[in-house]
């Protein structure tokens, strides 16, 4: 049976335009965006970055706690569903999807583009040689699988559980 894709038109008109504004701005003026998108970077950065960091120390405890809580014992589908793969299995499964094309891609990419054009530090020093590791560490060390595993537990629990449908808002 094939399956049937709807479109969302209020979503889809609204993306659309958002993006396609953006895209105009860029394609116009591409210095005067540069310079647009730059200074919102920053005041979001210099705003808001605390938030951002309070949220992915957040996910990281939570997930910790889940996972040596009574809730590590919560199955995913119903009751008396078996997992298809031994823990293992499921473990590099993850690992190897997660990271395999990740770190291929972006192994020599993301520290040397940091190293080069750093958050604080001057471009091309010691200083921003450990800045490049420190923000490359971040993003792909246990801070980044705590904000995967938060959106995947939720998608995989109300999905598989509930039966509703693999997005963001049935985790809402």
């Amino acid at each position: 049976m094939a399956q049937r894709f709807t479109v969302n038109f209020p979503v889809f008109a609204g993306s659309v335009t958002v993006i396609a504004l953006f895209g105009a701005i860029g394609v116009v003026a591409p210095k005067r965006a540069e310079s647009i998108f730059s200074g919102i970077q920053a005041t979001i950065l210099s705003g808001f970055g605390w938030l951002y960091l309070l949220a992915v120390a957040i996910f990281l405890f939570s997930m910790i706690f889940m996972a040596f809580s009574r809730y590590n014992e919560l199955k995913l589908g119903p009751e008396d569903s078996e997992p298809e793969f031994r823990y293992l299995s499921w473990i590099a499964m993850l690992f190897a999807a997660g990271m395999g094309i990740g770190l291929m891609y972006f192994a020599v990419g993301e520290p040397m583009t940091h190293f080069a054009s750093p958050p604080e530090a001057e471009p091309l020093t010691i200083a921003a040689q450990r800045e490049a590791m420190s923000v490359t560490f971040f993003h792909w060390g246990v801070h980044a699988w705590a904000i995967y595993s938060v959106v995947g537990l939720s998608l995989a629990y109300f999905g598989y559980r509930y039966n509703l449908p693999l997005t963001v808002r049935s985790g809402l």
